[in-house]
């Protein structure tokens, strides 16, 4: 374990391109849209504020940005930040690189927190989400999405069974499959 690092994290986007497929992204965006829209039962959402932990790319906050007040997308990987904030230009979105156990916000601050497929890469999940809880305004709520621990197929390598194994073993399938040093995702169940 010693030579587990989050620095993986600091340029996730230049190992997983995918970040950038715009159809895919944009698909997540018009989930997030629909969900909060039957969640509130009210098809306008402009009059909320939205903070997407984990925004990468900010393709995602690109869309979300015509449906709420304002949108604010941040992430750790510097170069996903760069690209964002290059890309996309509204005045109702910001881009900012941030750490999602550290949220630079203050309490009670924001109406909505998108949460997609961040907890499992994040070291303590418990300590990120204490942080969203802490940003939310009072009746305002998380839009989270992510993994099962039990799966058949790890979503991040491709791997049979990867989720489930012990830690040390992990490591190992991913050395042996070519699939890197560690296996840094802590999936729940």
């Amino acid at each position: 374990l010693c030579g587990m690092t989050r620095d993986y994290q600091f340029n996730y986007s230049a190992l997983k391109p995918s970040v950038f497929n715009s159809e895919q992204r944009e698909r997540k965006a018009r989930t997030i849209v629909k969900v909060c829209q039957d969640f509130l039962q009210c098809e306008d959402l402009s009059h909320l504020s939205l903070l997407d932990v984990g925004s990468s790319s900010g393709i995602i906050d690109n869309y979300l940005a015509d449906f709420f007040q304002h949108v604010a997308g941040i992430d750790i990987d510097e170069p996903a930040m760069n690209h964002a904030q290059a890309a996309f230009r509204k005045p109702n979105l910001q881009f900012s690189q941030g750490d999602a156990m550290q949220l630079a916000y203050p309490d009670d601050s924001v109406d909505v927190v998108v949460c997609s497929h961040v907890y499992e890469h994040v070291p303590d999940a418990s300590k990120m989400f204490s942080e969203i809880f802490r940003v939310l305004k009072p009746g305002g709520f998380c839009y989270f999405s992510g993994n099962n621990r039990v799966m058949l197929m790890e979503p991040h390598y491709r791997l049979p069974l990867l989720s489930l194994m012990p830690r040390f073993l992990a490591h190992r399938y991913m050395r042996l499959a070519g699939k890197g040093e560690f296996y840094h995702e802590k999936h729940a169940s």
